[in-house]
């Protein structure tokens, strides 16, 4: 049996497919068939009832979806991918406060950011200059910006405090 979380429209459904024509959507069983009519146009039969829709491919998890006239975009992930996605986005948040530190000596270009601005994991934050080199300094987390220690201008040592999350 394969199972998968079908998000639409931020709502998650559990789909359990069998070999035996069964699918069981959230926890209600049907019996289904599939036919394929040419390259993304399908028709589905579930408990007696007929759809024509049609589906395409958008990434690996990501697929537009037309039914009776609606479109929909739907995430469609195993559920061992669901589980190792909470896992990520939770590891990407903080919660507890973070002190990010300056990883080479150099001087303060641009400070993109400001205290209290929600910043997301990988978001540049600042530009540190370090042998006539730019350096983007990004979030290694999500979170608030809870206080920058430095000034555009200023030169920094390593190690020294740049700013922190929260």
């Amino acid at each position: 049996m394969n199972e998968y979380i079908v998000t639409v429209k931020d709502k998650k459904n559990l789909v359990k497919i069998s070999e035996n024509s069964e699918i069981t959507i959230n926890d209600r069983p049907h019996h289904y068939e599939l036919i394929r009519i040419k390259n993304y146009s399908y028709r589905l039969l579930i408990d007696q009832k007929i759809y024509d829709i049609s589906a395409v491919k958008i990434n690996s998890d990501k697929y537009l979806v037309s039914l009776e006239g609606y479109t929909y975009e739907t995430l469609v992930r195993t559920s061992l991918q669901e589980r190792a996605t909470k896992v990520i986005e939770q590891q990407g948040s903080v919660h507890h406060l973070r002190e990010i530190k300056a990883p080479m000596p150099g001087m303060i270009l641009k400070i993109k950011r400001k205290p209290g601005d929600n910043i997301k994991l990988g978001e540049s934050i600042i530009i540190l200059e370090a042998m006539k080199m730019e350096n983007d300094i990004k979030a290694p987390a999500s979170g608030i910006i809870k206080n920058i220690y430095i000034s555009e201008g200023s030169t920094v040592e390593k190690g020294a405090k740049l700013f922190s999350i929260a």
